[in-house]
């Protein structure tokens, strides 16, 4: 059995995968819709994204002058722990820009 960084055995976890598009720059958008808590949570703004991606909570803007949340180039990642997918949300800058993400549950 898997240890954790203090020696404690943990069992295995469920990896998932999935992806994200804003489809409406300026509107935010929920990562999921309903509740799913995960332990570990990696996104990624996709490799093609020509704007600025942005990761927070329900009050997220991507627009520069009143920007709020966490900005994401393209390729660029941030990780967050013990977290619910529903109470993630993005903003982009250009409409259609996106995220994918992998979680651990």
């Amino acid at each position: 059995m898997a240890k954790d960084r203090i020696g404690r055995a943990v069992g295995p976890q469920i990896i998932t995968d999935n992806r994200k598009i804003v489809t409406a720059a300026g509107t935010r958008v929920q990562l999921e819709t309903t509740s799913n808590v995960v332990s570990y949570i990696i996104l990624t703004a996709e490799t093609d994204n020509t704007g600025v991606i942005v990761v927070g909570a329900s009050t997220v803007v991507a627009t520069v002058l009143t920007r709020r949340g966490i900005p994401l180039s393209a390729g660029d990642s941030i990780s967050l722990g013990a977290v619910d997918l529903a109470d993630i949300y993005l903003d982009s800058t250009v409409s259609g820009d996106g995220v994918t993400y992998l979680c651990l549950v």
